[in-house]
This record gives C-alpha cells, sequence and structure tokens, in this order.
C-alpha cells in the first residue's frame, strides 16, 4: 500500500536548529534594514511584518515536522470530494454502527459535510500523552484547535453540516473517535466538500481548497473520491493538483463512485487513468451504484473479514441516508482496485485484497512512516524555500524599487529647480541656489576687484561690514540712491514673476512633485487614489524642506578662482557699458544681488531662489557681462561646481524631509549634452518624522546558511 518506490532521500530536518536560524535577528539574520534606521529581522519577523499567516504557517509546520516522529506510527487517510461525490459514504464504510450514525449523508446540501471532521481509533484516546499530540498537530495542520464531534446523531448532524451557518467554522474541525478504527490502526480524515461556488454561504471553494491543503499535511494518504460523471470536471483536476503539490511525498489514491452499466471497470481505467497518470496516482478504486440493479454483477459479494463486519452490508453506490432503517440493512459503497487487465476485473471473481476496506491492513508501516516524515519535510521546505523565501526578496526588491522611484521624482524636481532648460527640454545650464552667503561672496567679489570708474556712487566698505536688517537696509547699503531702489525692486518683480531664474514656494514645490509622480511613488504620504493623507503634514513638511535648505546651506565658491574671474571680467568690459540705467555696472550688479536677497525678507514666505549668474546679469541690462560670464570657462565652472552640489544638497533634504532613503551613489543627469556626476550631498542627515519608505536587504549570510540546514 502506499506507492511503489521511494523518493531520494534528503537530509532529516531539525527542526530546533533550524527554528534558531528562522529566529535569529543578529548576523545571521535575514533581512538588514537600511533605512529609516539600521537593524536587522528575522525570517520569521520578516514575514510576520508582511504575511502572519505565512509566518505562522512555518511555525506550524516546523511543529509538526518536530512531532512526525512521534506520529509517523499513528497514520490518517484524508478523504476528500466534491458535494454528492459519495465521500462520507465511503468514509462510513470503515466505521461501526454507531459512528456511521453520527455522519451525516445524503444527495442535498442538508446533507452536505461543511467541516472537517477526525475519525480516530478509540484507543489513541486512552493514551492522555499520545491524544493531546495528535490535537495539537492537527491543529497545527487546519491553523485552529479542534473541537469534538457530538454524541447523538442529531447533533452531530448539525456539526457536520455547519447549520449554525457560520462560515468561519469551517475552519475549526471536529474530532470524534470509534472502535473500528481499533483494528484497521488508522484515522480518517473526512474533508469538507469541495463546491464549486459559494452560493451555501459556508465557506468559498478557494477557502476549502486552502484549508484542505492545510489538513493534508496531518495525513499519510490521500484519497480523492469522484463521481463517474466527473472525469472532466475542473474541480477534480483541482483536488488530484492540491494532493500533488501540497503533499508530494504521500501516497494519492481515487475512488471512482456510483458507476452505472454499460460502463465497465477497463472503460472507467480507461476514462480516469490518464488524469491519475499525470497527478502520480499511485491505484485507482471503483464502486458501482447500487441502486441500479444492472450493477448486481459488478459489485464484489465478500465477506470483509473484519471482526466489525457491517450486518447485511450489500452493494456499493453513493449512499443516500445517515442509516439503515430498522430490520434493512444499511448499503454503503463497496470500492474495489482497478486491474489493468480487464479480465481481472469484476464480474470476475476478485480477491479480498482489492478492496478498499482492506487498504490499512495492506499497510507498509515502514515505507509508510518514511513517506509521511518525507512529505512533512518536503511541505516544510517548501513553505521556507518557495513561499516564505520569495515573499522576503519580493518585499525587499519592493524597498529598493519603491525608494529608488521615489529618488528619481524627487530629483526631477530638485533638477527642474536648479536648472535653465532649452525649450526641447534639454538643460543648458545650471541654476545656482542665490543664498545670502553666496550673494555677499559674490558682491565683495565683485567690488574688491571693480576699476575705479565702476566703484562710481558705491560706498564699498559699508556693504561688505553691513548686515541685513530689511529690503530698504540692503539697498541702502549697497546702492544708495533712489534709482537703485527702482532697480532692484524692479529686478525682484521679474523673479517673482518667473522671468528670471526660479522662484519654489511649499505650494510651487508640491505641485512640482505632483506633476513627476509624486502621488504614485510616495507611499508614505499619497494613499492608493493619490490624494495626500495629511494635506497639513503634507504642505508642512514641503515649507520645512525649503528652510532646512536655506539653513544647512553652505555652498560657497571658490574665492580666489571667483576673484581671478570677476577681475578679469572687468578687464573685458569696456568703459562705454559702464551705465546702465543710470547705475554703473556695479552699481547694477549690486542692485540684482540685493533683489535676490529682498524676495524672503518682504515677501514673507519660504521661497527657494535659484538663478545662475549669467541670467541676473541680463535681466539687470548687463548682457556684456551675461555673455562674458558665459563664456568664459573659468566663471562657468565656478557656478557649476556651486549649483551641482546644491542640486545634490536639495536633492538630499527632499529626500531627508519626505522619508526616502537617500543615494548611495552620486546620480547623473546631462547638462549642454554632456554627462555630470553630482557629487555626495554635504547637507547633514535627519530623517523624517511623519513616515518613512523602508528600505531593506537579504542577510549575506543567511541564505548560505538555510541552504546548509535545509538543502533545496
Amino acid at each position: 500500500m502506499f506507492g511503489f518506490g521511494r523518493e531520494s532521500k534528503k537530509p532529516p530536518i531539525d527542526w530546533l536548529r533550524l527554528l534558531a536560524l528562522l529566529e535569529d535577528d543578529d548576523q545571521r539574520a535575514a533581512v538588514v534594514r537600511l533605512f529609516p534606521d539600521e537593524g536587522r529581522e528575522s525570517y520569521l519577523t520578516a514575514l510576520k511584518r508582511m504575511d502572519p499567516q505565512l509566518a505562522q504557517d512555518v511555525t506550524a509546520l516546523g511543529r509538526q515536522v518536530f512531532n512526525s516522529i512521534k506520529l509517523a506510527e499513528y497514520p490518517t487517510l484524508a478523504v476528500a470530494g466534491m458535494l454528492n461525490s459519495g465521500k462520507t459514504s465511503l468514509v462510513a464504510s470503515f466505521l461501526s454502527p454507531a459512528g456511521r450514525a453520527r455522519t451525516l449523508r445524503g444527495s442535498g446540501n442538508g446533507q452536505g459535510t461543511h467541516r472537517f471532521v477526525l475519525w480516530l481509533p478509540s484507543q489513541w484516546r486512552q493514551d492522555a500523552e499520545l491524544w493531546n499530540l495528535l490535537l495539537a498537530d492537527f491543529g497545527d495542520a487546519v491553523g485552529h484547535p479542534p473541537e469534538l464531534l457530538a454524541e447523538t446523531p442529531e447533533a452531530a448532524h448539525a456539526q457536520y453540516n455547519n447549520r449554525i451557518g457560520d462560515e468561519s467554522a469551517i475552519s475549526v474541525p471536529l474530532v470524534a473517535t470509534d472502535d473500528a478504527l481499533n483494528e484497521l490502526g488508522v484515522g480518517l480524515l473526512d474533508c469538507p466538500d469541495i463546491v464549486s461556488d459559494a452560493a451555501f454561504g459556508l465557506g468559498s471553494p478557494e477557502t476549502r481548497r486552502e484549508l484542505l491543503g492545510r489538513a493534508s499535511t496531518f495525513c499519510s494518504a490521500f484519497l480523492v473520491v469522484s463521481s463517474a460523471q466527473s472525469c472532466r470536471d475542473v474541480t477534480l483536476g483541482d483536488l488530484l493538483r492540491i494532493a500533488a503539490d501540497l503533499m508530494p511525498g504521500i501516497p494519492r489514491l481515487l475512488a471512482v463512485n456510483q458507476i452505472r452499466p454499460p460502463q465497465t471497470p477497463d472503460e472507467v481505467l480507461e476514462t480516469f487513468g490518464p488524469l491519475a497518470e499525470k497527478h502520480g496516482i499511485d491505484k485507482i478504486f471503483a464502486a458501482y451504484d447500487f441502486d441500479v440493479p444492472a450493477s448486481a454483477p459488478f459489485i464484489p459479494k465478500r465477506d470483509t473479514g473484519l471482526t466489525w463486519e457491517m450486518s447485511g452490508e450489500g452493494a456499493g453506490g453513493g449512499g443516500s441516508g445517515g442509516g439503515a432503517a430498522d430490520g434493512q440493512a444499511e448499503q454503503l459503497p463497496i470500492f474495489f482496485s482497478l486491474s489493468q487487465n480487464a479480465d481481472d476485473n469484476p464480474p470476475a471473481e476478485i480477491s479480498d485484497n482489492r478492496l478498499l476496506i482492506h487498504l490499512p491492513a495492506q499497510l507498509d508501516r515502514s515505507n509508510a512512516s518514511e513517506r509521511f516524515l518525507s512529505g512533512r519535510q518536503q511541505a516544510l521546505r517548501r513553505v521556507i524555500w518557495e513561499q516564505g523565501y520569495p515573499a522576503i526578496t519580493k518585499n525587499v526588491d519592493e524597498s529598493v524599487e519603491r525608494t529608488q522611484r521615489a529618488r528619481e521624482c524627487l530629483l526631477k524636481v530638485a533638477t527642474e529647480v536648479f536648472t535653465h532648460t532649452a525649450p526641447g527640454g534639454e538643460i543648458k545650464e545650471l541654476r545656482m541656489h542665490q543664498s545670502e552667503r553666496i550673494l555677499r561672496q559674490l558682491s565683495e567679489s565683485f567690488c574688491e576687484t571693480a576699476p575705479w570708474y565702476a566703484r562710481w556712487g558705491v560706498r564699498v566698505n559699508t556693504f561688505i561690514s553691513g548686515k541685513v536688517k530689511g529690503a530698504s537696509d540692503v539697498i541702502r547699503r549697497w546702492a544708495p540712491s533712489a534709482i537703485a531702489q527702482r532697480f532692484a525692486d524692479e529686478m525682484r518683480e521679474k523673479l517673482r514673476r518667473g522671468e528670471v531664474g526660479r522662484l519654489i514656494s511649499a505650494e510651487q514645490l508640491s505641485d512640482r512633485i505632483s506633476a513627476y509622480g509624486g502621488p504614485m511613488v510616495l507611499s508614505n504620504w499619497f494613499d492608493a487614489r493619490g490624494n495626500e493623507k495629511d494635506a497639513k503634514a503634507w504642505h508642512a513638511a514641503l515649507g520645512t524642506a525649503i528652510e532646512r535648505f536655506e539653513h544647512d546651506d553652505f555652498t560657497v565658491l571658490d574665492p580666489k578662482r571667483l576673484d581671478d574671474a570677476v577681475r578679469q571680467m572687468w578687464k573685458e568690459v569696456p568703459m562705454s557699458k559702464k551705465m546702465v540705467a543710470g547705475l554703473t555696472p556695479l552699481a547694477a550688479s549690486l542692485a540684482a544681488f540685493g533683489s535676490v536677497m529682498m524676495l524672503p525678507i518682504d515677501g514673507g514666505a519660504t521661497v527657494l531662489a535659484a538663478a545662475s549668474i549669467p541670467e541676473l546679469f541680463a535681466a539687470a541690462g548687463l548682457t556684456a557681462m551675461a555673455a562674458m560670464w558665459s563664456g568664459g570657462q573659468n566663471t562657468r565652472m565656478i557656478g557649476r561646481q556651486a549649483a551641482s552640489q546644491q542640486l545634490a544638497d536639495f536633492h538630499a533634504v527632499l529626500c531627508d524631509t519626505l522619508g526616502v532613503a537617500r543615494n548611495k551613489q552620486s546620480p547623473d543627469i546631462r547638462v549642454g549634452g554632456a554627462k555630470l556626476t553630482l557629487p555626495q550631498p554635504t547637507a547633514p542627515v535627519k530623517t523624517s518624522a511623519n513616515g518613512t519608505i523602508p528600505l531593506y536587504r537579504v542577510g549575506d549570510s543567511f541564505v548560505k546558511e538555510l541552504q546548509a540546514m535545509l538543502p533545496r
């Protein structure tokens, strides 16, 4: 019984040692958390975070493997089938009359099986340690501790049929004992009927299949019952696939019920043989419908030879009642194994050992125990390697992908702020954040290197030593004239209108993030529909990002290179260009720089101003100076170096504030058709307190350790 050959052996699983690895959150951890804070997660902890049920399945199967050596000598046959297949009638044929009375059989849903019912030999209950172990192991398999089947037929039938109508009850198994099973020495698991839809409201087909797969790990063999008309039923194929996929190490049997003449046993074998071969079925049994008189020649008329033999048991078939009427023998299906030789099948006489009722007696206990152990170990190996580990790697890969997409979105936003693009989208030049530090540095360099004619009307020393108290103070110190004041006001308005450089407020930053797909990639801030989870917190965070960048931007221009470049530029500015709107070039330059500093002072809002130096010159009417600055390699490199650092820092600040891990490797952008690698950010790391996108990687040593303990 139970198979014809042994599968290749793999080393036995030491569950306690394996469990130590699966719970290790140190050097052998399965997952390393990189962001928001560094840490490690064990295999089981990571699974609980992703799929609590899967983590529970792993530990339950592990306990089953640990218990399997003790339970290998106590086999159970799982009996599964579709509604009206005669599944419970087959189970009843193994039970005593009292046990059969507690089973529920019939052709309607009112007699359907909607709970797992585990029938065990009554003598197993006498060993308290064994009994408790069996119940715990069965509970681990199904996922819920079992309840006892009622002793009275009426109450037992109500449990069988789940007449209370609780859909969740299908996952709560029932347990009963029967004296007739003592002689057979096996348990029988009567599984819920596999239905084609959820019309009964007592557990969907998907739920029933899932629970059947769980329960199969408790069993030593798997018997699928089918009606003769179901050879092409998709549900039958699903049942056989479940048996093959979930417990590949245990024997699988097929029982074809309710066969009617003129169909002969060899025709049944011809019909179901290919399906059985496809799914690795060890043996096919058949039973003819006893309600059809023509079936009589195909129904074996043999005594079972068992001490609890059913008095007057007749022909096999579907079974349509819960017991026999007074004075009448109860009819139950009699299954016999099909032979490849048609002459050895009924109506020819067959030997007793071909009857399904004798199957337990033919059990090769040693082989069955080995296959039972192997089946459980394969189930554990499969759930760890084929379900748990892929779930972890998928989660890790998704965290990397989510992080990368969020980084790319924020890089596009930062690049738009800090670059000047041509109409076709190509980046022409980088823009600098015109911080007070850089503006003062520019102004000081322009003043110190300016020729005498350019200094006319400007109090240089006052500018250098003065501190910004307000916009009027800035202009008064830098260019103390009404003309300069008006000039700076005009420049400021050009900046605000977007005619010069770019101004970014929190609201505008939000718009640009949305334009680059932020609601789709920043899952910590947006729901599945792309709506802000907390609009107030979102806009506050963007304001914080701008303020923090303003505060932490310590970028400066190279002083020596700046002075050399500006000095050279002054030499090239002809005296004929010394007046612009009534101002000297120096006064106009200082007014342009001052107009930028006026923005946060006069506007009252948190804004970020980015503009290239040539843009400021051009807007101030200093076209010659703009052309010279753009055309000089030294001047271009001075601005590009600072601007690229600011771009990298702003991207880093956006990532920090919005809960995205920074880039480990500097990203590339293209400026003027050439690749430019951004420098590493210098802004200090400050993690967001408003939710993050976690980032993980798989632990380096975990896979090697797992492969050593649990070879695939």
